[in-house]
């Protein structure tokens, strides 16, 4: 169990704050998260999966956050709601220190007399904040990022450790950057020369990034070639992804990890895009789009619904299942026709 904070909320607080209704003392006291069967009696926790209801039944929580379904089921104390989970993640945020830091500069920083950094801010060792950087209020970058010229940072935003941020590049407010994040290096755009030399065509877009996103560990993010690479509002990008030249990915679209996304594609709002997933350049997807992992994704998809196919091109989730059922008898199909093309063979001959 990790103790994130030494904060103490009651029950009462809790359900005032996230409008949720209270079973039992209103005067419980929780001071910190865990998980069912770790929890300790000063514990809140959550239940949202039937099969760990022997775990709700026998946990020693002081709060459980579950669905009034469940009630009867419960122990303990509970904060009653339609969506546990999502209450639950909430409710964790409160406990979360690991995003505090003390304000100030550190020495060992080095950063261009141009740059706006107001003293909300911290700036940790080994930081290089090139020509005319603008930060906002409360900013954070941690040890050994660098971030290059002309580069604007919106309030509130925490960048991790080892991150490079290439010049030009807009990054919204409440923006939390992992590690080994690289945003804005040249796009991979080459011409063919006749001799089969490469001629490498300048990359002198940005990349911009709305507010409320998440990047992950090790995602790359590619400046656009000639207009901008746009990451809109609330967009959350897992771990490994790589984002190339020109691609919009719209408000609250989901991207999990290995997923490569080639330049100029186009994903439009509140998708949901599964791991090692592959799209080659110049698609459009509509928006509520959900596709499924290791799918790939070759041709425009305009109607919004589940998509599946890591065999061929994607296609209806439903049409994939039931595809999937016939391949895996394709070997009993094909002796079946052989069996079918012999005996007919006989009958001709005869």
């Amino acid at each position: 169990m990790r103790i994130l904070s030494d904060t103490a909320f009651t029950l009462e607080h809790l359900a005032s704050k996230y409008d949720c209704k209270i079973q039992g003392d209103p005067s419980t006291v929780v001071t910190n998260v865990a998980t069912l069967s770790n929890a300790s009696n000063n514990s809140l926790t959550f239940f949202a999966n039937s099969k760990y209801k022997s775990e709700l039944k026998e946990t020693n929580a002081a709060v459980v956050v579950l669905t009034g379904h469940d009630v009867e089921f419960c122990p303990t104390a509970s904060l009653v709601t339609t969506d546990p989970y999502l209450l639950f993640a909430k409710i964790a945020s409160d406990f979360d220190i690991s995003k505090q830091f003390q304000p100030g500069i550190h020495s060992a920083a080095v950063i261009d007399s141009s740059c706006d950094v107001p003293s909300t801010c911290g700036i940790r060792a080994g930081v290089v904040l090139a020509m005319n950087v603008e930060l906002g209020e409360h900013v954070f970058i941690g040890a050994n990022s660098v971030v290059e010229k002309d580069t604007k940072i919106g309030a509130s935003s925490w960048i991790s450790p080892g991150v490079i941020i290439h010049e030009g590049t807009e990054i919204g407010s409440r923006a939390i950057i992992h590690p080994g994040v690289v945003i804005g290096a040249d796009g991979f755009g080459f011409s063919e020369a006749k001799d089969s030399a490469w001629v490498k065509i300048p990359q002198m877009g940005r990349v911009i990034i709305g507010d409320d996103v998440e990047v992950g560990a090790n995602t790359t993010i590619d400046r656009g070639t000639l207009s901008d690479t746009v990451i809109g509002n609330g967009v959350k990008l897992d771990n490994l992804i790589q984002i190339g030249h020109n691609v919009i990915v719209g408000d609250h679209t989901a991207i999990v990890a290995q997923t490569g996304i080639s330049g100029s594609t186009e994903i439009g709002k509140r998708c949901k895009i599964g791991g090692q997933v592959g799209m080659v350049g110049h698609l459009k997807i509509t928006d509520d789009t959900t596709i499924a992992a290791r799918t790939t994704v070759t041709k425009d998809i305009k109607d919004s619904g589940v998509y599946a196919g890591n065999l061929f091109s994607h296609q209806k989730a439903s049409e994939w299942q039931k595809n999937a059922v016939s391949f895996r008898k394709l070997n009993k199909l094909q002796k079946l026709v052989s069996l079918i093309n012999k005996k007919v063979d006989k009958d001709n001959d005869s």
